[in-house]
């Protein structure tokens, strides 16, 4: 039984390690997003406020990103930065 708990964790890490792709028709919450960009919940609240991020919308009460918008961001700011 040990061998198959090692396993599994071992699946587990590997998995957490590789970014999942974004679904374009989807959305995100603040804190997974955060984690993708690398950033503090707390800074991207404070960039989407001063309109330096896609600004979240509310989804039954719950603020979420469109993956859409997330994608695109990130299509911007990765070119920008490797371009550097």
């Amino acid at each position: 039984m040990t061998h198959t708990n090692a396993t599994i964790n071992d699946s587990n890490q590997a998995r957490d390690e590789q970014p999942t792709p974004l679904n374009p028709q989807g959305y995100s919450r603040i804190q997974p997003t955060a984690e993708l960009i690398g950033l503090h919940h707390q800074t991207l609240r404070r960039w989407w406020k001063a309109s330096k991020f896609p600004k979240p919308i509310n989804v039954n009460g719950i603020p979420m990103f469109r993956n859409a918008d997330l994608l695109l961001w990130l299509e911007n700011h990765t070119s920008t930065a490797s371009e550097v």
